[in-house]
């Protein structure tokens, strides 16, 4: 209906209607994504940070573990080698264990208060001198590192006693032989 056909006169109501822009009672509500662009821009932003800091830091980075992967000589393989060179080895050039050496046991499986049952397993049987710790990641198996050529013949014992592969030359960790658990010590 055209104003000229309102059979009313104008009153307060018609003179502020025509000063607003929306008329009726019905106006269209903004859209979510309007309402909120600011926010989710925010949000969208800092999960791209927080992604690029992990794959940086390399939380994500990684396929696994690359301790247990990283190419380490095993003490197996160093004595194949110089068996083949030496025309074989004799038991008398063999270097003795150290029990004395000083040995890292770390928590590799994420089981609560297993690197103190290690220590307390190995103290038993012998070994003085043994720490603990936590890995920083989980591993898949257990093994054990030795950092020089001389305590290789005790990281080569302990593998064999604590049931690893065969014990790997790596400069990773400063402790002289560092045990890496991922099972609890088997109960005699």
């Amino acid at each position: 209906m055209a104003d000229s056909e309102y059979p009313y006169p104008p009153d307060q109501y018609d003179e502020e209607a025509a000063d607003v822009a929306f008329h009726g009672a019905h106006r269209a509500e903004e859209s979510f994504w309007r309402q909120n662009l600011v926010y989710l821009i925010i949000i969208a932003v800092a999960v791209v940070i927080l992604l690029a800091l992990l794959f940086t830091i390399g939380g994500l980075g990684r396929s696994g573990d690359e301790r247990a992967d990283s190419p380490t000589t095993s003490a197996s393989q160093d004595d194949s080698s110089k068996q083949a060179s030496d025309g074989g080895g004799d038991e008398e050039d063999k270097p003795k264990a150290d029990a004395s050496t000083p040995i890292l046991v770390l928590n590799g499986g994420n089981v609560s208060g297993m690197a103190a049952d290690w220590k307390q397993a190995l103290t038993d049987d012998g070994w003085s001198n043994v720490g603990i710790g936590t890995s920083d990641n989980v591993q898949q198996e257990s093994v054990v590192f030795y950092r020089d050529k001389d305590d290789e013949a005790s990281a080569q014992e302990l593998a064999d006693q604590v049931g690893a592969e065969d014990a790997r030359q790596s400069d990773e960790y400063d402790n002289r032989i560092t045990f890496v658990a991922v099972q609890p010590p088997e109960n005699d």
